[in-house]
């Protein structure tokens, strides 16, 4: 009998019937996933009310972790997966409960941490049922889908002109970067080894364009030290590489020298003179600056803590703009130190990993480059939700079943899924 699609799929292995949950479940929770976290409104940040936005990112939240609970109990396969991170991150955001409580702010703090804790708890579910290169897969269709849908439906909206700005749901340039140009280095290293079909090429091209048209300078330049990278990473060269470079560079020289893209992205003005380097300094120096003897200074201010009071400019708040500032701001020196070990000890990881390094340290220094510019390393968004998944999977205990990204492929598998046949 066939079991209907929506049932996790039974294997029989001796006397013993596992079940094995099917990998569209994961796909569709990466989706859903990925647009829970995203940005529902441009410019808006949360301050401790609640309205509809919030209940119904709350539900879907909490929808996905009753899934993934539901399938742990179902399901009869087990990863294994360490707790090195979890037990850096949830210190942390317990640290930060204490400041927001001394701060005053405790309820809009207390729940960015839960949700964290929520998010977290689901990641760390899924790794637990699934294949951790299945989970990088499905994130980084989650990931495209949720960046494809906002770029073209901003573009079908009117949004030609200018940095490309999503429409549903109305992302920045900066989250559209994010989401398009993790999935797209993903792409790009096993394009690398040969190892992808035809419309993977496809959607390289697509996802990469969508970079460009982001104007995210960040972002572009993450994205290039992570591409330089994967190159020198390389251990041996296909002839299909080969190939595709001679194809590609010429087009790539006129872009970068025949045309005006990379001037005009260099020297673009933002529509708010806030949102330059300059001016985020000025809330930078104000969070460094805090008295050694304060308690802000040690344990910060909760989570909800994103921006913070400059005096002298035309402006009365700046926001971080930074994920280490808002760090220091966030959780003070204790929770910062605890948030640069977890980030040391997984570059240390991804170092010493043969199987992962060409991949993982590349998407690395693509996360970390950004959180110098832009906040979320240690919030409820999709770059906390790619930094977990990396983490866990260089557990120590995780890697002793690493999957072999430099030699194998997942994406020229008819069925994308060698450990569930």
């Amino acid at each position: 009998m066939i079991s209907p699609p929506w049932e996790p799929r039974l294997h029989r292995r001796g006397r013993r019937t596992q079940r094995i949950p099917r990998q569209w479940q994961l796909t569709l929770m990466w989706i859903l996933l990925v647009f829970s976290v995203v940005a529902w409104r441009q410019g808006a940040l949360f301050t401790g009310g609640v309205d509809s936005v919030v209940i119904l990112k709350a539900l879907l939240q909490s929808s996905i972790l009753c899934w993934v609970v539901l399938l742990n109990l179902w399901s009869s396969e087990r990863q294994l997966v360490g707790v090195r991170s979890i037990m850096l991150v949830a210190p942390t955001l317990a640290l930060s409960i204490v400041g927001a409580l001394a701060e005053g702010n405790l309820m809009a703090s207390a729940i960015i941490a839960i949700r964290m804790t929520m998010l977290a708890t689901t990641i760390l579910l899924i790794m637990r049922i699934f294949p951790a290169e299945q989970v990088v897969s499905s994130l980084c269709i989650g990931m495209a889908t949720v960046g494809m849908v906002s770029a073209i439906s901003g573009l079908a909206l009117g949004g030609a002109a200018g940095r490309l700005s999503g429409g549903i749901p109305p992302l920045s340039p900066n989250e559209i970067a994010l989401l398009s140009g993790f999935p797209a280095l993903v792409l790009f290293h096993q394009a690398l080894r040969a190892q992808v079909r035809w419309w993977h090429i496809v959607a390289l091209g697509v996802l990469s364009g969508i970079l460009l048209l982001s104007e995210s300078r960040t972002a572009l330049f993450a994205a290039a030290v992570a591409a330089v990278m994967m190159l020198l990473m390389l251990r041996k060269l296909p002839v299909q590489t080969i190939v595709a470079g001679l194809i590609t560079l010429p087009i790539a020289s006129y872009l970068i020298f025949a045309t005006s893209i990379i001037q005009h992205m260099m020297a673009r003005e933002d529509s708010a003179s806030v949102m330059t380097l300059n001016s985020r300094t000025i809330s930078w120096s104000v969070v460094l600056n805090l008295p050694i003897d304060s308690w802000q200074r040690w344990i910060g201010a909760g989570m909800s803590q994103k921006t913070i009071a400059v005096q002298g400019q035309y402006w009365d708040e700046q926001v971080f703009d930074s994920s280490w500032i808002s760090l220091l701001a966030q959780t003070g020196i204790i929770g910062t130190a605890l948030i640069g070990i977890w980030v040391i000890a997984t570059i240390h990881s991804a170092i010493t990993s043969k199987k992962l390094r060409s991949l993982l340290l590349p998407l690395i220094a693509f996360l970390l480059i950004r959180s110098v510019m832009e906040n979320g390393l240690l919030d409820a968004g999709a770059l906390f939700l790619s930094f977990l998944v990396i983490a866990l999977m260089l557990e120590p205990v995780s890697k002793s079943e690493a999957f072999d990204w430099d030699n194998s492929s997942l994406l020229k598998q008819p069925n994308s899924a060698p450990r569930f046949s």
